[in-house]
């Protein structure tokens, strides 16, 4: 008797823990459906569900989504490539291939493509050419370095086209060999410092 109980309530338990992920599921699809009313997007450009579900079940390896598609919150490009699922191409990568944003604090490099955003809490600290974004050359900007602020630094420069986190204060106006925007020698990158 003493067994079945016991199964009982590890069944019940591993229900909630279903029930729980779907609704994180849920949670993740909703959350793309809002982002994409806010941004304006197009149906045509949206992901479906179902892929949306499977991304959110592989949230830790990258995934391959077709250039032109919303990108779901979290996620960035980290590198293009050919996708014959996604239609004719001819002289540039037609996919994104995307990676979740470390909130760890490491710098991490990304593509400038369709659809790409910084996310609430990063920020840019280098305008940079990425060899894994095959778009534009030579010393053509085609990406960014990122950062999760918090858990980098108090106190450090970004390039003036970066997002300030609401937790730190802009401080002096400047000039960064880092930061490519801007023309000539002029200042184009703040110091940021956490409140």
């Amino acid at each position: 008797m003493r067994k079945i109980i016991l199964l009982i309530a590890a069944s019940g338990l591993w229900m909630t823990g279903t029930a729980h992920a779907s609704e994180s599921e849920q949670a993740f699809i909703d959350q793309y459906h809002l982002d994409a009313q806010i941004h304006q997007i197009p149906g045509n450009e949206m992901l479906s569900d179902e892929r949306l579900s499977e991304m959110f079940q592989v949230q830790a390896r990258s995934m391959t989504i077709c250039r032109g598609d919303f990108i779901p919150d979290g996620y960035v490009i980290t590198r293009t490539t050919v996708d014959f699922n996604c239609g004719s191409w001819q002289h540039s990568d037609n996919a994104y291939i995307l990676s979740l944003a470390p909130k760890d604090g490491s710098t991490f490099r990304t593509c400038a493509g369709y659809h790409s955003r910084v996310y609430d809490g990063f920020v840019i600290i280098a305008n940079i050419y990425n060899t894994a974004c095959n778009f534009g050359s030579g010393n053509s900007i085609n990406g960014s370095t990122q950062v999760y602020a918090d858990k980098y630094r108090s106190s450090f420069t970004v390039c003036a086209n970066s997002p300030i986190p609401s937790n730190y204060t802009r401080g002096r106006h400047h000039f960064s060999v880092s930061c490519k925007v801007g023309t000539g020698m002029g200042n184009n990158a703040y110091v940021i410092t956490r409140n």
